[in-house]
């Protein structure tokens, strides 16, 4: 009898301390807070932030301040939990991210910057991470991960029409024309996949490498090489 009593007194102990702090986490609010910046610029944007839950209910309405370098702070988040943040100006992509807040019983403050894409005919949005090998044209390993953001934005604006422009790693190569086309070819095909219409994707390649952004003239640091670049650019929408 001391055995079972024992027993019901540890488990109800363990329930009182796992209800506890399950009310602890539905009581707890989390912060989030950031930048907003122009991708192609990388100057601080004034932009609204909405926020909703996955019911589609809003949660927090606010904007950045481009005077205080494009700073944001939302608050009432709770852990567990799943919105979506969609930012919202004039001459640029709409734009939605899925945030997850992480379980926790402590008041959490995350933070994310937010880079927003400019919509103007012409402009050209870099793909920040090259998502190639030096010399290779076929997408490296976890280049989906760098991709993902760009995708989403081109998914949400579906009246968008561009081109992938690609770069050679070099000068000086007889190779580079048809490096750079197959280049934009792989990435056209990862869009396509994706969910984006052929319709809307041309592709450009170059014999010549970035003027906006061209090899280092002096040696590069152990283990960096110069990979070639590759934007997306606005052709209408």
């Amino acid at each position: 009898m001391k055995k079972i009593l024992i027993s019901l007194i540890i488990s109800f102990a363990t329930f009182s301390i796992a209800f506890a702090q399950g009310d602890a986490m539905i009581k707890t609010t989390v912060a989030l807070t950031g930048n907003v910046f122009n991708h192609v610029t990388k100057l601080p944007e004034t932009v609204k932030i909405k926020v909703t839950d996955q019911a589609g209910e809003r949660v927090a309405i606010t904007r950045s301040t481009a005077s205080d370098n494009g700073s944001y702070y939302i608050t009432g988040l709770k852990p567990g939990k799943t919105y979506n943040v969609a930012i919202n100006k004039r001459d640029f992509m709409k734009e939605v991210f899925v945030l997850t807040v992480p379980n926790t019983n402590k008041y959490l403050e995350l933070s994310h910057d937010f880079m927003i894409k400019p919509l103007e005919k012409g402009v050209q949005i870099k793909i920040s991470v090259p998502p190639f090998e030096i010399n290779k044209s076929k997408l490296r390993v976890g280049s989906d991960y760098f991709l993902e953001e760009i995708k989403d934005a081109l998914l949400e604006n579906e009246n968008v029409n561009f081109t992938i422009v690609c770069f050679p790693d070099k000068d000086k190569n007889s190779n580079n024309s048809k490096l750079t086309k197959d280049r934009a070819s792989s990435l056209k095909k990862y869009f396509i996949a994706n969910g984006l219409s052929a319709s809307r994707i041309k592709i450009q390649g170059s014999a010549k490498t970035d003027p906006k952004d061209p090899p280092p003239t002096k040696r590069a640091s152990k283990g960096k090489r110069y990979i070639g670049t590759s934007y997306i650019q606005i052709d209408s929408f």
